[in-house]
């Protein structure tokens, strides 16, 4: 279930949600145009999100009030927060103002007569993903804005111990290039610091099995090709004592 602000300016986008399959409900939220339940690190938690079109969001960034009430509001009602900068917006390449994409054509973006630097624009919303804490995301028209807040819907209701994607160690696929697929000992060799693609094969001829390997002295290690008393000691220290 989402909750989405009954009033203009938010509930606009009660329909695009329904449109892309979510359960929506329109009600007064103080702060924030759509919030929704989320599995947090601690348990269940109210997510929020503030949508903005680009010259809306240039108005408070003139006037304070973002930063200076909206946001302060949601930090005491939801536990994380998103804000959705819905608009087009590229640097003028002559002056370096903000321009925005609109009917096919690029054009001065305006609150009233002013006219904003692409540099400024870009720190302010800089300021507010580094030291805010508020996560920015931008989309190009309000359906995909919709299309935002469903991907962050869904990812909040997955639970917390099995978003596992950034728990990842890269290992290049040898495979890619040969086509036998290494043996174990080489898979772990390779993992070892300064051992390395190249050097994980003379190791592997070494050792010939893993345990072998866990169990080499430093001795052992050095009558490796390219293996030197560096490498050696410290590979002997991370597979005995850990990182």
């Amino acid at each position: 279930m989402l909750w989405v602000d009954e009033r203009e300016g938010s509930r606009e986008l009660a329909e695009p949600l329904r449109v892309l399959g979510l359960d929506v409900e329109l009600q007064r939220l103080d702060y924030g145009d759509v919030c929704w339940m989320g599995d947090g690190p601690d348990g269940p938690c109210l997510v929020g999100v503030e949508r903005k079109t680009v010259t809306d969001l240039l108005g408070s960034m003139r006037t304070g009030r973002l930063c200076g009430h909206q946001l302060p509001g949601m930090s005491t009602q939801y536990q994380t927060l998103y804000l959705v900068v819905e608009g087009v917006v590229r640097e003028c390449p002559e002056n370096g103002l903000l321009q925005q994409l609109w009917r096919g054509r690029w054009s001065d973006v305006r609150v009233g007569q002013q006219r904003f630097m692409w540099t400024d624009y870009e720190h302010y919303l800089t300021t507010l993903d580094t030291l805010a804490g508020v996560r920015v995301r931008r989309t190009g028209s309000l359906r995909e804005s919709a299309s935002v807040i469903k991907a962050l819907y869904s990812w909040w209701q997955k639970p917390w111990s099995q978003h596992g994607s950034h728990k990842v160690i890269y290992t290049p696929d040898p495979r890619t290039v040969f086509l036998v697929a290494p043996a174990t000992l080489r898979r772990v060799a390779v993992q070892l610091p300064g051992v390395g693609w190249e050097r994980s094969r003379e190791v592997e001829r070494y050792f010939r099995t893993v345990r072998r390997m866990a169990e080499a002295e430093i001795a052992d290690w050095r009558k490796i090709p390219g293996i030197g008393k560096a490498i050696a000691a410290r590979v002997h220290r991370i597979i005995n004592e850990g990182d």
